[in-house]
Protein backbone atom coordinates (compact mmCIF):
# COMPACT_ATOMS: atom_id res chain seq x y z
CA UNK A 1 0.00 0.00 0.00
CA UNK A 2 1.86 3.58 -1.16
CA UNK A 3 0.37 6.60 -0.18
CA UNK A 4 0.04 8.91 -2.94
CA UNK A 5 0.99 12.37 -1.17
CA UNK A 6 1.87 12.32 1.64
CA UNK A 7 1.22 15.71 3.20
CA UNK A 8 -2.63 15.83 1.88
CA UNK A 9 -4.68 15.56 4.93
CA UNK A 10 -6.94 13.15 3.08
CA UNK A 11 -4.20 10.70 1.81
CA UNK A 12 -5.08 8.71 -0.85
CA UNK A 13 -3.25 5.17 -1.20
CA UNK A 14 -2.53 2.87 -3.89
CA UNK A 15 -3.02 -0.49 -3.62
CA UNK A 16 -0.79 -3.43 -5.38
CA UNK A 17 -2.26 -6.91 -5.82
CA UNK A 18 0.33 -10.02 -7.25
CA UNK A 19 -1.18 -13.25 -7.73
CA UNK A 20 1.05 -15.91 -6.26
CA UNK A 21 -1.08 -18.84 -7.35
CA UNK A 22 1.07 -20.13 -10.22
CA UNK A 23 4.44 -19.52 -8.44
CA UNK A 24 3.39 -20.81 -5.22
CA UNK A 25 2.19 -24.18 -7.44
CA UNK A 26 5.80 -24.17 -8.92
CA UNK A 27 7.49 -23.91 -5.88
CA UNK A 28 5.54 -26.94 -4.48
CA UNK A 29 6.18 -28.77 -7.68
CA UNK A 30 9.93 -28.10 -7.30
CA UNK A 31 10.35 -28.80 -3.46
CA UNK A 32 8.51 -32.04 -4.64
CA UNK A 33 10.57 -33.01 -7.36
CA UNK A 34 13.93 -32.19 -5.51
CA UNK A 35 12.46 -34.41 -3.03
CA UNK A 36 11.56 -37.37 -5.27
CA UNK A 37 15.27 -36.70 -7.15
CA UNK A 38 16.62 -37.26 -3.85
CA UNK A 39 14.75 -39.88 -2.79
CA UNK A 40 16.08 -41.99 -5.88
CA UNK A 41 19.48 -41.16 -5.14
CA UNK A 42 18.92 -42.75 -2.21
CA UNK A 43 17.28 -45.56 -3.14
CA UNK A 44 19.17 -46.61 -5.96
CA UNK A 45 22.25 -46.75 -3.48
CA UNK A 46 20.64 -48.69 -1.27
CA UNK A 47 19.21 -50.83 -3.94
CA UNK A 48 22.48 -51.56 -5.33
CA UNK A 49 24.25 -52.20 -2.27
CA UNK A 50 21.15 -54.65 -1.17
CA UNK A 51 20.82 -56.31 -4.09
CA UNK A 52 24.23 -57.58 -4.63
CA UNK A 53 24.00 -60.11 -1.42
CA UNK A 54 20.58 -60.97 -2.01
CA UNK A 55 21.47 -62.21 -5.55
CA UNK A 56 24.51 -63.95 -4.14
CA UNK A 57 21.96 -65.81 -1.64
CA UNK A 58 19.45 -66.66 -4.47
CA UNK A 59 22.72 -68.10 -6.56
CA UNK A 60 24.06 -70.09 -3.28
CA UNK A 61 19.78 -71.48 -2.28
CA UNK A 62 19.93 -72.28 -6.22
CA UNK A 63 23.06 -74.58 -5.59
CA UNK A 64 21.43 -76.14 -2.71
CA UNK A 65 17.97 -76.84 -3.83
CA UNK A 66 20.74 -78.51 -7.24
CA UNK A 67 22.08 -80.92 -4.67
CA UNK A 68 19.10 -81.77 -2.90
CA UNK A 69 17.91 -82.76 -6.13
CA UNK A 70 20.18 -85.28 -6.40
CA UNK A 71 20.31 -86.50 -2.65
CA UNK A 72 17.98 -89.33 -2.09
CA UNK A 73 14.61 -88.30 -0.80
CA UNK A 74 13.62 -88.06 2.95
CA UNK A 75 11.48 -86.62 5.44
CA UNK A 76 14.10 -84.54 6.78
CA UNK A 77 15.27 -83.46 3.03
CA UNK A 78 11.92 -82.63 1.94
CA UNK A 79 11.72 -80.52 4.81
CA UNK A 80 14.71 -78.50 4.18
CA UNK A 81 13.59 -78.10 0.39
CA UNK A 82 10.62 -76.54 1.63
CA UNK A 83 12.64 -74.32 3.69
CA UNK A 84 14.97 -73.37 1.05
CA UNK A 85 11.53 -72.74 -1.43
CA UNK A 86 10.48 -70.19 1.29
CA UNK A 87 13.89 -68.69 1.27
CA UNK A 88 14.22 -68.06 -2.68
CA UNK A 89 10.42 -66.22 -2.54
CA UNK A 90 11.43 -64.00 0.06
CA UNK A 91 14.38 -63.15 -1.90
CA UNK A 92 12.13 -62.60 -4.73
CA UNK A 93 9.52 -60.51 -2.46
CA UNK A 94 12.52 -58.83 -1.71
CA UNK A 95 13.87 -58.08 -4.74
CA UNK A 96 10.33 -57.00 -6.59
CA UNK A 97 10.03 -54.54 -3.47
CA UNK A 98 13.25 -52.70 -4.60
CA UNK A 99 12.62 -52.79 -8.32
CA UNK A 100 8.74 -51.76 -7.59
CA UNK A 101 9.46 -48.73 -5.31
CA UNK A 102 12.17 -47.89 -7.63
CA UNK A 103 9.88 -47.56 -10.47
CA UNK A 104 7.77 -45.22 -8.65
CA UNK A 105 10.10 -42.97 -7.76
CA UNK A 106 12.44 -42.89 -11.07
CA UNK A 107 11.90 -39.92 -13.44
CA UNK A 108 10.41 -41.03 -17.17
CA UNK A 109 9.53 -38.68 -19.59
CA UNK A 110 6.34 -39.58 -20.87
CA UNK A 111 5.70 -40.47 -24.93
CA UNK A 112 3.63 -38.08 -25.86
CA UNK A 113 1.47 -38.73 -28.89
CA UNK A 114 -2.52 -36.95 -29.80
CA UNK A 115 -4.87 -39.87 -28.44
CA UNK A 116 -8.20 -40.16 -28.07
CA UNK A 117 -8.29 -40.20 -23.91
CA UNK A 118 -11.90 -41.88 -23.63
CA UNK A 119 -10.41 -44.87 -25.72
CA UNK A 120 -7.98 -45.28 -23.01
CA UNK A 121 -10.66 -45.06 -20.46
CA UNK A 122 -12.83 -47.54 -21.55
CA UNK A 123 -9.92 -50.25 -22.07
CA UNK A 124 -9.42 -49.80 -18.22
CA UNK A 125 -12.85 -49.79 -17.68
CA UNK A 126 -13.17 -52.92 -19.49
CA UNK A 127 -10.57 -54.56 -17.51
CA UNK A 128 -11.90 -53.84 -14.18
CA UNK A 129 -15.37 -54.57 -15.51
CA UNK A 130 -15.69 -57.72 -13.78
CA UNK A 131 -14.82 -56.89 -10.62
CA UNK A 132 -17.24 -53.89 -10.02
CA UNK A 133 -20.00 -56.24 -11.57
CA UNK A 134 -19.45 -59.28 -8.84
CA UNK A 135 -19.60 -55.89 -6.19
CA UNK A 136 -22.51 -54.39 -8.14
CA UNK A 137 -20.62 -51.01 -8.55
CA UNK A 138 -22.44 -48.85 -10.99
CA UNK A 139 -19.87 -46.47 -13.66
CA UNK A 140 -21.48 -43.29 -14.88
CA UNK A 141 -19.35 -41.68 -17.44
CA UNK A 142 -20.83 -38.14 -18.37
CA UNK A 143 -19.01 -36.57 -21.54
CA UNK A 144 -19.57 -33.49 -23.52
CA UNK A 145 -20.65 -33.77 -27.36
CA UNK A 146 -16.79 -32.65 -28.41
CA UNK A 147 -13.33 -32.91 -26.77
CA UNK A 148 -10.07 -30.91 -27.49
CA UNK A 149 -7.33 -32.55 -28.43
CA UNK A 150 -4.43 -33.55 -25.73
CA UNK A 151 -0.82 -35.17 -25.92
CA UNK A 152 -0.67 -37.96 -23.69
CA UNK A 153 1.32 -41.37 -22.85
CA UNK A 154 -0.86 -44.33 -23.90
CA UNK A 155 0.77 -46.54 -21.29
CA UNK A 156 1.16 -44.30 -18.56
CA UNK A 157 -2.46 -42.18 -18.56
CA UNK A 158 -3.85 -46.32 -18.54
CA UNK A 159 -1.87 -46.93 -15.10
CA UNK A 160 -3.12 -43.33 -13.68
CA UNK A 161 -7.21 -44.62 -14.87
CA UNK A 162 -6.56 -48.19 -13.35
CA UNK A 163 -4.84 -46.66 -10.17
CA UNK A 164 -7.79 -44.29 -9.26
CA UNK A 165 -10.48 -46.61 -10.77
CA UNK A 166 -9.34 -49.54 -8.34
CA UNK A 167 -9.16 -47.12 -5.31
CA UNK A 168 -12.86 -45.96 -5.89
CA UNK A 169 -13.66 -49.62 -6.29
CA UNK A 170 -12.05 -50.79 -2.71
CA UNK A 171 -13.23 -47.43 -1.00
CA UNK A 172 -16.85 -48.19 -1.90
CA UNK A 173 -16.84 -51.84 -1.40
CA UNK A 174 -20.09 -53.41 -2.31
CA UNK A 175 -22.83 -51.62 -4.50
CA UNK A 176 -22.08 -48.46 -4.84
CA UNK A 177 -21.80 -45.80 -7.68
CA UNK A 178 -18.51 -44.61 -10.02
CA UNK A 179 -19.32 -41.07 -11.50
CA UNK A 180 -16.94 -39.83 -14.80
CA UNK A 181 -17.26 -36.50 -15.62
CA UNK A 182 -15.03 -34.67 -18.40
CA UNK A 183 -14.43 -30.98 -18.99
CA UNK A 184 -12.69 -28.89 -20.97
CA UNK A 185 -11.63 -25.25 -19.89
CA UNK A 186 -9.54 -22.80 -21.58
CA UNK A 187 -6.09 -24.45 -20.22
CA UNK A 188 -6.71 -28.17 -19.50
CA UNK A 189 -9.01 -30.99 -20.02
CA UNK A 190 -10.12 -31.92 -16.73
CA UNK A 191 -11.39 -34.95 -15.92
CA UNK A 192 -13.33 -35.73 -12.00
CA UNK A 193 -13.38 -39.52 -11.26
CA UNK A 194 -15.86 -39.31 -7.94
CA UNK A 195 -17.35 -42.05 -6.09
CA UNK A 196 -19.43 -42.58 -2.65
CA UNK A 197 -17.33 -44.95 -0.82
CA UNK A 198 -16.09 -44.50 3.08
CA UNK A 199 -14.06 -41.07 2.10
CA UNK A 200 -10.69 -40.16 2.87
CA UNK A 201 -10.08 -38.25 6.52
CA UNK A 202 -8.59 -34.94 6.42
CA UNK A 203 -5.31 -36.25 8.28
CA UNK A 204 -4.96 -38.86 5.41
CA UNK A 205 -5.64 -36.09 2.63
CA UNK A 206 -1.85 -34.54 2.99
CA UNK A 207 -0.29 -37.48 2.85
CA UNK A 208 -1.94 -39.47 -0.22
CA UNK A 209 0.62 -39.05 -2.51
CA UNK A 210 3.94 -39.71 0.29
CA UNK A 211 5.45 -42.80 -0.61
CA UNK A 212 4.56 -46.22 0.98
CA UNK A 213 2.02 -44.38 2.79
CA UNK A 214 -1.49 -46.33 2.93
CA UNK A 215 -4.66 -46.45 4.78
CA UNK A 216 -4.96 -50.03 3.52
CA UNK A 217 -3.58 -52.90 5.38
CA UNK A 218 -2.97 -54.36 1.95
CA UNK A 219 -1.80 -50.88 0.14
CA UNK A 220 2.07 -50.62 -1.03
CA UNK A 221 1.42 -46.71 -0.60
CA UNK A 222 2.71 -46.28 -3.96
CA UNK A 223 -0.25 -46.17 -6.33
CA UNK A 224 -1.72 -42.36 -6.05
CA UNK A 225 2.87 -41.45 -5.52
CA UNK A 226 3.00 -42.59 -9.08
CA UNK A 227 -0.29 -41.01 -10.63
CA UNK A 228 1.08 -38.01 -9.07
CA UNK A 229 4.67 -38.38 -10.73
CA UNK A 230 3.17 -39.28 -14.60
CA UNK A 231 0.66 -36.29 -13.87
CA UNK A 232 3.47 -34.08 -13.09
CA UNK A 233 5.55 -35.27 -15.99
CA UNK A 234 2.45 -34.61 -18.54
CA UNK A 235 2.37 -30.88 -16.98
CA UNK A 236 -0.64 -31.92 -15.63
CA UNK A 237 -2.44 -31.73 -12.01
CA UNK A 238 -4.02 -33.64 -9.59
CA UNK A 239 -6.23 -32.40 -6.67
CA UNK A 240 -8.51 -34.67 -4.11
CA UNK A 241 -11.46 -33.55 -2.10
CA UNK A 242 -13.06 -36.33 0.33
CA UNK A 243 -16.12 -36.59 2.91
CA UNK A 244 -15.22 -39.60 5.32
CA UNK A 245 -18.83 -41.64 5.33
CA UNK A 246 -19.78 -39.86 2.06
CA UNK A 247 -16.88 -40.25 -0.95
CA UNK A 248 -14.19 -38.89 -2.64
CA UNK A 249 -13.48 -36.96 -6.10
CA UNK A 250 -10.06 -37.23 -7.53
CA UNK A 251 -9.52 -34.16 -10.53
CA UNK A 252 -7.12 -34.81 -12.95
CA UNK A 253 -6.25 -31.71 -15.48
CA UNK A 254 -4.40 -32.65 -18.71
CA UNK A 255 -3.11 -29.48 -20.84
CA UNK A 256 -4.84 -28.69 -24.09
CA UNK A 257 -2.49 -29.38 -26.99
CA UNK A 258 -3.22 -25.71 -28.05
CA UNK A 259 -1.67 -24.86 -24.75
CA UNK A 260 1.19 -26.78 -25.65
CA UNK A 261 1.51 -25.30 -28.52
CA UNK A 262 1.34 -21.76 -27.23
CA UNK A 263 4.16 -22.74 -24.27
CA UNK A 264 6.84 -24.42 -27.18
CA UNK A 265 6.56 -21.26 -29.41
CA UNK A 266 6.61 -18.94 -26.59
CA UNK A 267 10.13 -20.16 -25.09
CA UNK A 268 11.70 -20.85 -28.67
CA UNK A 269 10.49 -16.92 -29.39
Amino acid sequence: MVPLHEKDEDQRFVIILRDITEEKFLTEEMIETEKLSSLFMLAAGVAHEVGNPLNSINIHLQLIKRHLAKTQKTPESLKIGDSVDACVNEVNRLDGIIQNFLKAIRPIQPELNELNILELLDEVLFLQQHEMENLNIRVEVELPPSLPPVLIDRNQVKQVFFNIIKNAVQAIGKGGLIKIQTEPDDEFLNMHFEDNGIGIEEKHLSKIFDPYYSTKEDGSGLGMMIVQRIMRNHGGQIAIKSTPNSGTCVTLRFPLKSKRVKMLGDSTG
